[in-house]
């Protein structure tokens, strides 16, 4: 429904929304380019709940989550709640099929160890291309019953 965009443009995109570029927001955006492989690109067919809750950096993963699968705040079909963890569910709006994105523990101790605006925008910027299976761990859901 919706092309993908180029790193460069993924970069400009997430910079403007956000207002910065650092590894949470990049990650939620590949979280959420996951779902769109997996579940489909149709914004109103599937539906996002992240386990962020509302504080700064880790809540920074739910913007780059809007970005990337277009589950969005104003279509209502995104929920947060306030776990403080950089996971997220998604699942068909049928409720048929989903997955869970959660980061590999080697994700999160780089992101511990940047130091700094600088440090973290780096990062970010790294983990924009960064082989997917370093970063994220899958875990896929069916309908129970």
């Amino acid at each position: 429904m919706h092309k993908e965009l180029s790193h460069e443009e993924a970069l400009f995109f997430l910079n403007r929304f956000h207002g910065h570029i650092g590894p949470y927001v990049v990650l939620g955006y590949r979280a959420g380019l996951i779902a769109n492989r997996i579940l489909g690109d149709d914004p109103f067919a599937k539906r996002a709940h992240t386990m962020t809750g509302s504080k700064t950096p880790i809540s920074c993963f739910t913007d780059g989550i809007q970005l990337g699968s277009c589950c969005t705040l104003g279509k209502g079909n995104i929920t947060v709640s306030d776990e403080g963890e950089p996971r997220v569910r998604f699942e068909l709006a049928d409720g048929s099929k989903g997955i869970e994105v959660c980061l590999t523990d080697e994700a999160k101790a780089r992101i511990a160890a940047a130091n700094g605006w600088d440090d973290a925008d780096r990062l970010g910027r790294r983990m924009l291309t960064d082989p997917e299976e370093e970063l994220f761990m899958l875990t896929h859901h069916t309908p129970s019953g």
